[in-house]
C-alpha cells in the first residue's frame, strides 16, 4: 500500500479479519486469538502503523487539547502568560492550540467557532474585545462566548468573568499601585503624569482610575495636560511623550500604562537631553524583558506571570473534571523598584 495512509480497515482487509479484531489487539481490549494478533501485529510493523489519537480520544469524548484565544502575538506579555500555562497543561497531557484573535472581534468569533468545532477540552480567552469597557458594543462577540461557554468549559482572563457565566483569573492591582504611588511620594515627586492606554479599554481606565486614586491620597498634582492616551506598543509610548513634551511644564515623573509605552518614552526623553530619574522619571506595568533591558532600569508593576499561568491552568482541569462552579481568582502583583525612579 504504497503513497496512502494505512489504516485499521487495510490492516483488516490484509489479515482477513474484521476491524473490530484490529482494534481490540491494538489496544489489548477484548479478546483476540494469538493467532489473528500475530498477523496484525506483523502488519503493523510492516506498515509503521499507527492510530489516530484524535479519533481514539473523540471516542472517549475527550480531545485532549484547550483552545487559547490571545489578541496579538507581538507583545511580550501575551506570549509570557502562555507559555507558563502550555507548560501546565502539557504536563497534563493536553495540547494547546493558539489562536490570534487579532483584537478584532469577527476574527475573535470565528476562533470560537473553530475551537468549537474541532472539539476542545476547554477555552481560556484573554484580552481582545474581551477587554472592551463597554461590551453592550459588541454583542455578536459577548453572545459567542456565552454560546461557547454553555457546551465548552470557558475561563476568561478578566475580573468580569461571571458575568458571562465563566471562571476568571485576573490580577489584583489596585493594592500594588498605591504601593507605587506611595514609593514615588517617598522619593520627593509631587508631580504626576500618565501616558498610554486607551480610554475604551476596561484594564488600562481601571489602572489609571487606581493611580489617580492614589495620586489624590498622596497629595500629588496630576493635570489633564499630563495625561495622554495611546495605544500599547513602544512607537505609541514615544509619540505620546512627544506631545508630552510640547508641555511647558513637565510632570516630575511619569506613569506608563505598560513596560513597552515606558521604554518608548524613556528613548524619547533621552534624546531631548533629559536626564533619568534626576529630570523626570518613569513607571511601567507588567514587568516584561524590555524594562529589564533598558538602561536606567524600569520601576514597573511586575505581574506574576508563573502564577497568573498555573492559576490559568488550574481553573481549566477543575472545569473539565466538572467544577463549573463561576469562581473568580485573582493573582497580585509585586513592585519592582529599579534605576528610573531612584534619586
Amino acid at each position: 500500500m504504497p503513497n496512502k495512509k494505512v489504516t485499521i480497515y487495510d490492516i483488516a482487509k490484509e489479515a482477513g479479519i474484521s476491524a473490530s479484531q484490529v482494534s481490540r489487539a491494538i489496544s489489548g481490549n477484548g479478546y483476540v486469538s494469538d493467532e489473528n494478533k500475530s498477523k496484525i501485529m506483523e502488519l503493523v510493523e510492516k506498515y509503521n502503523y499507527r492510530p489516530s489519537a484524535v479519533a481514539r480520544n473523540l471516542k472517549k469524548g475527550r480531545s485532549n487539547s484547550v483552545g487559547f484565544l490571545l489578541p496579538h502575538v507581538y507583545q511580550e506579555y501575551f506570549p509570557y502568560l502562555y507559555q507558563r500555562f502550555e507548560e501546565e497543561m502539557t504536563a497534563n497531557g493536553y495540547v494547546t492550540i493558539v489562536c490570534n484573535g487579532r483584537s478584532w472581534s469577527g476574527h475573535e468569533i470565528r476562533n470560537l467557532q473553530m475551537l468549537e468545532e474541532m472539539q476542545v477540552d476547554a477555552v481560556v480567552i484573554i484580552g481582545g474585545t474581551l477587554d472592551q469597557k463597554n461590551w453592550e458594543e459588541f454583542p455578536d462577540f459577548i453572545q459567542a462566548v456565552k454560546n461557547i461557554s454553555e457546551k465548552i468549559p470557558c475561563v476568561l482572563g478578566s475580573d468580569r468573568a461571571a458575568d458571562l457565566g465563566c471562571c476568571g483569573v485576573y490580577v489584583d492591582t489596585a493594592a500594588c499601585v498605591e504601593e507605587l504611588v506611595a514609593h514615588l511620594a517617598e522619593q520627593g515627586y509631587r508631580k504626576m503624569g500618565i501616558l498610554g492606554g486607551l480610554s475604551s479599554v476596561y484594564p488600562s481606565e481601571q489602572l489609571k482610575w487606581y493611580l489617580r486614586e492614589a495620586a489624590a491620597e498622596y497629595g500629588m498634582e496630576l493635570r489633564p495636560q499630563w495625561q495622554i492616551n495611546s495605544s500599547y506598543n513602544s512607537m505609541d509610548g514615544a509619540e505620546a511623550m512627544k506631545k508630552l513634551l510640547q508641555q511647558e511644564e513637565l510632570p516630575e515623573v511619569v506613569c506608563c500604562i505598560n513596560d513597552e509605552i515606558a521604554v518608548g518614552a524613556m528613548g524619547v526623553a533621552l534624546d531631548a537631553g533629559l536626564k533619568i530619574p534626576q529630570d523626570i522619571a518613569f513607571t511601567g506595568y507588567d514587568g516584561v524583558w524590555l524594562g529589564r533591558e533598558f538602561r536606567p532600569r524600569l520601576t514597573t508593576i511586575q505581574i506574576d506571570f508563573n502564577t497568573m499561568g498555573h492559576r490559568l491552568a488550574e481553573a481549566v482541569l477543575g472545569a473539565m473534571d466538572g467544577s463549573r462552579e463561576q469562581t473568580v481568582i485573582s493573582v497580585a502583583p509585586w513592585l519592582e523598584i529599579r534605576e528610573s525612579t531612584k534619586a
